[in-house]
C-alpha cells in the first residue's frame, strides 16, 4: 500500500511541475460531448465498477457518459444497431468492448473516435472482417481482456500449479470458434506440462486427466465428475468463465461426494456474491484457489486515448496497437478480503481505484499534462506496484 501511494504521489508531483510551466485552463462550462460505451456486459461486479469508473473519469475530463449494450453473440448487425439506437449528435467518442461490426460502425459514423477496452479485437488485428479499421485515423487501438496470446495465459495457469503444488489436473475451456486464444492456451499448457515432465521426478510429474472438456456456454454437467479420474483431482484448470460455468457444479459434486473436497478451481471471472467470495483463497477448504481477471481500471487506457484525440493532444509517441491487460490474480484469503473492501473491483467505488481518477485526468491525459507520454500510459496500466491485489494490504 505504501509503495503504491508513493508511486501515485511521484507521478502526480511530476505532472504538477509540468503543468505549472503552462497557462492554467479553466474547466469547460459546457460538456465537451458524450463518450459512449458499447458494453459486452450488462450486470455484475465488473460491469458496475466499469460504469462507475468511466463515469467519474468522463466527469473529470468534461464529458457526459452513456452505455449501450452490444449484441449477446457479438453479431455485427446487432452491435451496429445498438450504437445507432444510442447515438446522439453530441457523441464524440466510442469505447468498444465488442468488435462485431466495428468497421460498419466506423463507416456509419466516420467522425467518431474509437478505442477498445476488454477486447483483443482479433477481427481487426488478426486480419479478419474488421481489418480495414486499422487504416482509419479515428481508430486508436485496444486493451485486451487478459492476454492476447493464449500461451501467456497458459504460463499463468502453469505457474499457479507449480506454486500451489497441483499435479493431477483436468482442463476445461470455451469453444475455439468463439475464443481461439483459449485453444492456444490449452495447447500451450499441455506442452508446458510435457516439457516439465521430461526432467521431473516420477512423483512430481503432471498428470492431465482425460481430454479437454469444451463448454458450449452452458454449465459443466454433474456427470463430468463420474468420468474416470475426475473424482480425485488436485485442481480443475478453467480456461473459461469458470466462476459461472464450473464452480456451481464443483460445489454440488463435493457436497454429493462425487468429487474430492480437496479439489480446487483455477479460473477467471469475478462476482461479489458471498457464496462465491467465501470460497476464494488459500486456506483449507477453499474451493477456488486462484482467480485471474483484468483490472477494473482498464477503461482508463481507452478514455485517455479518446480524450487526447478529441482534444487534439495525442501523444507524440502514440502507436495504434492492442496491448495485454495487467494480470490481476486473486489467490489468497488476504487478496480476496482486500479486493472486496479496498478496491474499485470489489466496491464499484471510484475513490478506491488503484489508478486514481485524478491521476488519469491530470497525469495521463496530455491536455492536462503536456509532458504525458504513451510510454507512461503503458507503464501505469501494467505496473504491479499500482495494480496488484497485494498492494492493497496495509
Amino acid at each position: 500500500m505504501k509503495n503504491r501511494l508513493k508511486k501515485i504521489a511521484a507521478l502526480t508531483a511530476a505532472a504538477a511541475i509540468a503543468v505549472s510551466a503552462v497557462p492554467v485552463m479553466a474547466a469547460p462550462a459546457e460538456s465537451a460531448g458524450t463518450i459512449m460505451w458499447l458494453s459486452n456486459l450488462q450486470s455484475g461486479a465488473q460491469y458496475e465498477s466499469s460504469v462507475a469508473y468511466m463515469t467519474a473519469i468522463c466527469e473529470g475530463l468534461g464529458y457526459d457518459f452513456t452505455v449501450v449494450y452490444g449484441d449477446s453473440f457479438n453479431d455485427a448487425a446487432g452491435n451496429l444497431q445498438a450504437v445507432k439506437n444510442g447515438m446522439t449528435s453530441d457523441v464524440v467518442g466510442l469505447v468498444c468492448s465488442q468488435d462485431g461490426g466495428l468497421q460498419a460502425i466506423m463507416e456509419e459514423f466516420p467522425e467518431l473516435y474509437v478505442a477498445g477496452y476488454n477486447t483483443d479485437m482479433n477481427s481487426a488485428f488478426g486480419g479478419g472482417e474488421n481489418a480495414g479499421i486499422l487504416e482509419k485515423d479515428h481508430f486508436l487501438g485496444t486493451i485486451a481482456d487478459g492476454h492476447i496470446d493464449g500461451a501467456d495465459t497458459a504460463k499463468t495457469y502453469f505457474d499457479l500449479c507449480l506454486e500451489k503444488g497441483y499435479r493431477k489436473v483436468a482442463l476445461i475451456n470455451f469453444p475455439a470458434f468463439a475464443y481461439p486464444n483459449l485453444e492456444v492456451a490449452v495447447n500451450a499448457f499441455n506442452a508446458m506440462c510435457e516439457e516439465y515432465n521430461a526432467t521431473a521426478a516420477d512423483d512430481d510429474k503432471f498428470e492431465i486427466v482425460g481430454e479437454t472438456t469444451t463448454l458450449m456456454f452452458a454449465p459443466l454437467e454433474d456427470s463430468w465428475f463420474l468420468e474416470d479420474g475426475h473424482a480425485e483431482l488436485d485442481a480443475i484448470m478453467g480456461f473459461c468463465a469458470g466462476i459461472q460455468f464450473i464452480f456451481p457444479t464443483l460445489v454440488t459434486a463435493i457436497a454429493n461426494g462425487t468429487c474430492s473436497p480437496a479439489t480446487t478451481l483455477v479460473t477467471s471471472g469475478f462476482e461479489t456474491d458471498s457464496a462465491i467470495t467465501d470460497c476464494i483463497g488459500d486456506s483449507e477448504g477453499k474451493i477456488i484457489s486462484a482467480v485471474t481477471i483484468s483490472p477494473s481500471e482498464d477503461p482508463a487506457y481507452a478514455l485517455v486515448l479518446l480524450d487526447n484525440a478529441i482534444s487534439g493532444n495525442q501523444f507524440d509517441d502514440f502507436a495504434v496497437e492492442r496491448v495485454d491487460s495487467f494480470e490481476y490474480i486473486i489467490k489468497s484469503d488476504a487478496d480476496i478480503q482486500n479486493v472486496l473492501t479496498k478496491s474499485l473491483c470489489g466496491t464499484a467505488d471510484p475513490a478506491l481505484a488503484q489508478i486514481p481518477v485524478d491521476m488519469v485526468v491530470n497525469v495521463l491525459c496530455k491536455k492536462n499534462n503536456p509532458e504525458a507520454t504513451y510510454a507512461q500510459l503503458q507503464e501505469v496500466m501494467h505496473d504491479a506496484a499500482l495494480l496488484s491485489p497485494a498492494v492493497l494490504a496495509d
